[in-house]
């Protein structure tokens, strides 16, 4: 899933919606509502949780599973066999996570990633189409093997 989003930099996506909206429209706090691949169905990762924070002109998210491994009150790492800490933190690698400026360009949100938890997609464009639904943002995009996906979230704030 981590490296499934990695790809949508390069992707140029369209959606059929009424009405553009303006970064000032879309300001706001959202939590991941879901991920569904809609060519087949499949909800991906359901347990994973997100948050999407927007500003007028700059963007934050990460996605992560919460049932990640935690360390018990007052024990360190080190405190695991190396084999424990690299599986350890692993998991704790597995998540989503980028910030940067942002643009609407009509139904397409612009996002420029000046930071990210993959450093190859640091300084990168991601073009995503998208809609409001009600109190939802849902973010559409493909993969090159043609799957699609809907990315849906609530706006919190």
């Amino acid at each position: 899933m981590l490296h499934l989003l990695a790809v949508v930099p390069s992707l140029l996506l369209a959606t059929t919606t009424v009405g553009a909206q303006s970064a000032e429209e879309l300001a706001g706090v959202y939590e991941r509502v879901s991920l569904t691949n809609t060519t087949s169905g499949l909800e991906m990762d359901p347990g994973q949780r997100g948050l999407l924070i927007m500003t007028r002109e700059h963007y934050a998210m990460m996605t992560i599973k919460p049932d990640r491994p935690a360390l018990a009150r007052g024990e360190q790492l080190a405190d695991r066999s190396e084999a424990e800490q690299v599986a350890f933190l692993q998991a704790w690698l597995q998540m989503n996570a980028h910030a940067g400026r942002y643009e609407v360009d009509g139904q397409t949100l612009v996002w420029h990633r000046d930071i990210n938890e993959d450093p190859t997609q640091v300084e990168t464009t991601s073009r995503l189409a998208f809609e409001r639904r009600d109190d939802l943002l849902v973010i559409s995009f493909g993969l090159p093997n043609g799957d699609r996906y809907e990315w849906v979230w609530r706006k919190i704030r």
